[in-house]
């Protein structure tokens, strides 16, 4: 009997029962939908029963071990208790239900649906009635795409003898007798919401557990001993030095026929570029207007000479001869040989040629009728390629450019107009003939300006346009500041420049490391030099994420190509800040940032700056955000110095390097700890974000659920007691890298890959050969693991009986 009590409250039992509960997690989120997810994982009485058998344990070992003699083990340990525990009392005593209402529709009963089975539909009764009173859509200016959803509705509670009403909207939610009423969607007529609906006694015991886990990994961050251990007094404070980098551009000028054109057109370009435009609901200057359009084009910012502001001004100005000059990009060598082009680059022309056309219409018509699913990339390139000729269009038609607003906007949400849009409102009759004139007159004008390259008639029709569009369109138009602002952003292409400059002061600096340790030799002044430059070049990219927040309007970590720049900042923040004086660490951290900068600007993610969305538009972004990415920086540095450490491993028997690898082994622990902690905060932020925005703080969506998931492996890597008994030198680096992968699976898996939930940027656009790598990372380490804990519960039975120590 003893010896079954001793077995099963060991932590070794603990780590299989996690082991398990990762595995099944991760399952579920590579299944089809969110319905099989809880009809096969999430609903089922196994799942549940893990969880509880998990709790048990977890509670015998803590008292087995006498945790409470360390307080601050203890507090850590008891707080995962009582997360699940307030997670039972969700599960069993809490509900989520949808409330749906129309216009001055009155209801007292909420809809509850199984989400393993959506056919199985109850409804509850609340005690007391809403009433929809009015409900509205505010969307961004001459777009569909809403900035806010509101619901203003009456509470009705005859038995209490109250009325009152209330203004519900995203993030902002109505609470009374224990239900909790947040804006969820609504009709596509915009005259019903939907409220979604949450009953959870169990939130502020988990709340509490939230509480009481931060404290302790704080605690604990204090209080470590041991080979791997964390001691704060170590880590010197970084200094930050400025240093100023003159970013300058220059155009290689080709000699070719518009020669002429590319020395005297930059003036006129540059005012036409200052022009405010809107675009999807955001007001911005031409200038971003037309990076956009020729990077989608090109896939670069300038090409035969000429800057994008260039090409842009040309395609209007001189529409014949730009359609004949390369400017298209065509990835795919197939599409090549079918259209009959030399090099990478097609004309406008080219697809309109009688050899042509008829070829390229057909590939494009098959391509779109092929499901999605069973497209080939040729025909998603195809697609693509006719997408870039439909911009060609637009941009020759001047269909793109809305610069014109109307004198009744504020009823038509302060929509702007193209000239075409002006021209064919004006044969309709639907605005005055006399204003559609002045407005074709005045944009006739401007490529008179810019065919003649007159910037001083181009300036002044661009204060002319300004002036107009602050008449009518005055609380939407940004102010000049902001214009010149936006502008400087655009042509100092900051986060791109980047991309070497990490990556070469990274390479430098591990290059460096390698020979210090090697010659048994330090190199101060060099390793003075690129800590300067690292910290220069983490300062620079600190002010362009500012000014890019300032130009947004909000923090710079809502999108996709946004939150990969965070982790490339985290990375370098990392290196810079903790133990700068070893060359191997900083290198990594800088290299990380490198790499990670590469990814963000990549021709798959979309640098623009956008409008946020409703459920974004909370301090919680700047929170919950700011933690998860940080972690992913630290973590990302614990991992490269894991990749170089088991090269250390490699050379350890040709050179005297034990000493070398143990230091290595503790700086990697201190930023896996760091970074554990920021995931784990960032992710308990996350949840109670979700409570406050949808009703539910954990609903085992993807991307919480992959969080989770990085969160335990790492608290593998990090429990030495029952990872490392043997070769700790080797194993502890090899699962510090291979760790990364849950890493990236959390985020590229999930946003580019998995494509579900609520975290999901890419809607599955990632190419699944970095998918299946990810999954074969992830199942090494498993293997590791697995393997590691097995060997060492064989070691520990066949030895004495030992006292485990569990911090």
């Amino acid at each position: 009997m003893k010896r079954l009590y001793n077995l099963f409250f060991s932590p070794f039992t603990a780590a299989f029962l996690i082991l398990i509960f990762m595995i099944a997690q991760a399952a579920a989120t590579l299944l089809p939908s969110e319905i099989q997810s809880w009809k096969y994982v999430y609903g089922q009485n196994w799942f549940e029963a893990i969880m509880w058998v998990l709790g048990i344990n977890l509670t015998g070992v803590m008292f087995r071990y006498k945790t409470f003699k360390k307080i601050p083990l203890f507090v850590l340990h008891l707080s995962i208790i009582i997360i699940l525990m307030g997670a039972a009392v969700t599960r069993y005593a809490g509900f989520n239900g949808m409330l749906h209402l129309k216009d001055n529709q009155t209801k007292s009963y909420i809809v509850i649906t199984n989400k393993a089975n959506p056919l199985n539909i109850k409804t509850k009764n609340l005690g007391f009635s809403i009433k929809l009173n009015r409900f509205a859509i505010r969307r961004y200016p001459g777009s569909m795409q809403p900035s806010s959803f509101d619901s203003y509705v009456q509470v009705i509670d005859k038995q209490d003898s109250r009325n009152f009403s209330y203004h519900i909207f995203m993030n902002h939610i109505l609470t009374y007798k224990g239900y909790r009423f947040y804006q969820a969607s609504y009709d596509k007529d915009g005259k019903g919401s939907i409220l979604s609906v949450s009953y959870d006694p169990g939130m502020y015991l988990t709340y509490l557990g939230y509480i009481l886990f931060s404290i302790g990994f704080l605690l604990s961050a204090f209080y470590k001993k041991g080979q791997f251990a964390l001691n704060i007094k170590k880590l010197k404070k970084s200094g930050l030095f400025i240093l100023f980098f003159a970013l300058l551009f220059s155009y290689n000028a080709q000699a070719f026929n518009l020669k002429v054109y590319a020395n005297k057109s930059k003036g006129a370009a540059e005012e036409f570029s200052k022009i405010l435009t809107q675009k999807n609901g955001r007001i911005e200057p031409m200038d971003t207007l037309n990076l956009d359009i020729v990077h989608k084009l090109t896939s670069k910012s300038s090409l035969l000479g000429l800057n994008y502001n260039q090409i842009i001004a040309g395609m209007i100005a001189y529409p014949n001869e730009f359609q004949k000059l390369p400017l298209i990009f065509v990835s795919n060598p197939k599409i090549r040989k079918i259209i009959k082009i030399k090099g990478k680059y097609a004309s406008y022309d080219d697809f309109l040629s009688k050899n042509t056309v008829s070829e390229f219409s057909k590939e494009v018509i098959k391509a779109l009728h092929t499901p999605d699913s069973s497209r080939t990339q040729t025909e998603r390139d195809w697609i693509k390629l006719n997408e870039l000729v439909y911009i060609s269009y637009l941009v020759y038609t001047s269909d793109i450019f809305k610069i014109f607003p109307l004198p009744d906007s504020k009823n038509q949400n302060y929509r702007w107009y193209s000239p075409l849009d002006i021209a064919k409102l004006s044969q309709t009759g639907a605005i005055n003939k006399g204003l559609a004139k002045r407005y074709i007159k005045i944009y006739g004008s401007l490529i008179e300006a810019l065919q003649a390259f007159d910037s001083i008639k181009t300036k002044d029709l661009k204060d002319t346009i300004y002036k107009i569009q602050k008449k009518y369109s005055n609380p939407i138009t940004i102010g000049q500041k902001k214009i010149k602002w936006e502008i400087i952003y655009n042509h100092l292409q900051i986060f791109a420049k980047l991309i070497g400059i990490y990556s070469l002061i990274g390479l430098i600096a591990i290059f460096l490391g390698f020979m210090e340790i090697l010659k048994e030799k330090k190199y101060y002044k060099t390793e003075k030099a690129l800590l300067f430059l690292g910290i220069s070049a983490l300062l620079i990219q600190s002010l362009n994420m500012i000014l890019r927040w300032y130009i947004a309007g909000h923090a710079p970590w809502s999108d996709a190509y946004e939150s990969i720049i965070f982790i490339a900042w985290g990375s370098a923040f990392a290196s810079v800040s903790l133990f700068r004086k070893s060359s191997l660490s900083l290198g990594s951290g800088l290299f990380a940032a490198g790499m990670f900068m590469m990814v963000a600007n990549l021709n798959n993610i979309n640098p623009q700056i956008t409008n946020i969305v409703p459920v974004l538009d909370s301090y919680w972004l700047l929170i919950h955000v700011a933690f998860s990415i940080m972690s992913y920086g630290f973590l990302a540095v614990g991992a490269m110095l894991g990749f170089l450490n088991l090269i250390l491993y490699a050379l350890k028997n040709t050179r005297p390097l034990k000493k070398r690898i143990e230091q290595f082994n503790s700086i990697i622990y201190i930023y896996l700890y760091i970074g554990l902690a920021l995931l784990s905060i960032g992710t308990i932020f996350g949840a109670v974000w979700a409570n406050e925005s949808w009703g539910a703080y954990w609903s085992w969506d993807p991307k919480e659920t992959w969080s989770l998931i990085s969160i335990l492996a790492y608290a593998f890597v990090l429990h030495k007691n029952i990872m490392y008994k043997s070769d700790n030198e080797f194993i502890f680096p090899f699962l510090a890298f291979l760790s990364f992968f849950f890493v990236l699976m959390t985020y590229f898996g999930v946003n580019f890959y998995i494509a579900q939930g609520l975290h999901s940027y890419g809607r599955g656009s990632g190419g699944y050969v970095w998918f299946y790598m990810l999954e074969s990372g992830i199942a090494v380490w498993f293997i590791t693991v697995i393997s590691v804990l097995i060997k060492n519960m064989i070691q520990k039975n066949k030895g004495k009986p030992q006292t485990f120590n569990l911090e």
